[in-house]
């Protein structure tokens, strides 16, 4: 356990050689805490860093930890939208000891946590939230666009994605995908801000939107 912390440290070293603004230095030093402090916790609680080849080193390459840790870093050292940063850590944290996340699996959440805003992640998580209960079908888009034209663009593009339930006909439900669901699990999404519990989609179906 203390020589996981001492690797994640020199990749930290590593990184910080390079030319960082204040406020991009904030967020690498953020990210990186945030991440130590829960790994160092989850031991601390007797939990087991992995046991696959997270961790190892490979022909030609480094341990994909290595890897997926400077991601963590250079995505949030040019991520505008702060409170993302620890979804970031939280991510990596998770990963660290979750073996059914795959390196492959974190890459690609870590891509996502950079394409989509604060705020599809929100509308996003209302659907994983709703589970089976979403009364929500794909014909309620236009419904939704005149209520809230923004998330009807979230919709879209979360569909894009397949994080979100394809429409084959307009009465297919809107559901979050199994995939969205392990996304929003790993990063352990929260939202502190008061437009939670007017999201449109709380609404669940209603045609009184």
């Amino acid at each position: 356990s203390g020589s996981l912390v001492t690797v994640l440290g020199r990749v930290i070293s590593d990184f910080v050689e390079r030319s960082l603004s204040n406020r991009e230095s904030a967020r690498v030093a953020g990210s990186a805490a945030l991440a130590i402090d829960q790994i160092q916790s989850k031991i601390s609680c007797g939990e087991q860093p992995r046991d696959d080849d997270f961790f190892r080193l490979r022909i030609g390459g480094r341990p994909k930890a290595d890897e997926l840790f400077e991601a963590m870093l250079l995505k949030s050292k040019s991520q505008y939208e702060e409170y993302k940063v620890r979804f970031y850590a939280n991510l990596f944290a998770m990963a660290c000891f979750d073996e059914r996340l795959t390196a492959a699996m974190v890459s690609w959440f870590m891509e996502v946590l950079d394409r989509l805003t604060f705020s599809q992640i929100e509308t996003l998580n209302e659907f994983v939230v709703l589970g089976s209960e979403s009364k929500w079908v794909w014909r309620h888009l236009n419904q939704i666009a005149q209520v809230d034209p923004v998330v009807a663009a979230h919709l879209e593009q979360l569909k894009s994605m397949r994080l979100l339930s394809l429409d084959h006909w307009g009465d297919t439900p809107i559901e979050a995908t199994d995939i969205a669901k392990t996304f929003i699990k790993s990063i352990q999404f929260d939202n502190p801000f008061e437009t939670a519990d007017r999201h449109v989609i709380r609404a669940n179906g209603s045609t009184d939107i």
